[in-house]
């Protein structure tokens, strides 16, 4: 049974309704790219659905330690950008979650014409019940996800409960700052009834209570120097495959994002747990 919260920030990623597929292959073909074979990095100013785009993934990956033939569980996968990433670039084996069904057919089909479905499982669930056995995880991979779970308690036990001893928590997302509450419209939420964000340590304290412990603590300044090392050249103009395809305000919803965390609302955490 899923919380009020829970429904409301589901509700907010099925708005519209519509599969993006078609508007991501029409994109990529004006882009003259090819969309029966597709690079997976023509799609990477579209795919990450995330603060920083691809250089944030591949951030996350190296401090990870996401190594070939890993298995690895992408909890909230979108579209499926990092899944993607994670099995083409470091040969990882993806469980891609996403309880959104237009995401998920789209994951599905962008994944097929990536050549990548023998890498990738596409499978329906949650933050807070994941369709996957006990202890079957090396990497649980969250990006983005955690600002839309309203039980971080119930998120953090399922989390553990998937890792074997020893996998790692892979995570990236937004945090509340002491600058106020953040203003809306944010790339997550309209407004406050489905934004879910909380303290840095609030989030550290209720993953170390289900038996995560932290060994990279990034927050903000420390997450934004590991990604400004990080270097990707994107293969095609993000003006033509980018979010703003998908997201007609993009444009004020990401100056949203710029204007909260200017003012101390948000900040950014990059962090790597490890289960005990």
């Amino acid at each position: 049974m899923r919380s009020d919260g829970e429904e409301r920030a589901l509700r907010y990623y099925a708005s519209g309704g519509e599969d993006p597929t078609p508007v991501v292959i029409a994109a990529l073909q004006n882009a003259g790219r090819d969309t029966d074979r597709i690079a997976i990095d023509d799609l990477a100013g579209l795919d990450g659905f995330h603060a920083l785009g691809r250089p944030a993934t591949i951030a996350l990956a190296e401090l990870a330690g996401v190594e070939p033939r890993s298995n690895v569980i992408d909890i909230g996968a979108g579209i499926g950008g990092p899944a993607r990433f994670l099995a083409s670039h470091l040969s990882a084996r993806v469980t891609a979650v996403e309880p959104t069904p237009r995401f998920r057919s789209s994951c599905i089909e962008l994944t097929r014409r990536a050549g990548l479905m023998d890498s990738i499982d596409v499978v329906d669930g949650t933050a807070t019940k994941l369709p996957v056995p006990d202890a079957s995880m090396d990497v649980a991979w969250m990006q983005a996800v955690a600002i839309s779970v309203p039980d971080k308690h119930a998120m953090a036990r399922e989390i553990r409960r998937v890792l074997r001893e020893g996998g790692r928590l892979a995570f990236f997302d937004a945090t509340s700052g002491p600058g106020g509450d953040p203003h809306f419209p944010l790339p997550w939420a309209d407004g406050p009834d489905a934004s879910f964000v909380v303290p840095a340590e609030e989030l550290r304290s209720t993953f170390e209570a289900a038996g995560l412990r932290a060994e990279i603590w990034n927050d903000q300044e420390g997450a934004l120097a590991e990604i400004g090392q990080r270097r990707f050249a994107p293969t095609v103009d993000p003006t033509q495959v980018g979010l703003s395809l998908l997201m007609p305000d993009f444009d004020v919803r990401m100056a949203n994002v710029a204007r909260n965390i200017g003012e101390g609302r948000l900040r950014l955490l990059q962090a790597v747990f490890r289960a005990v």
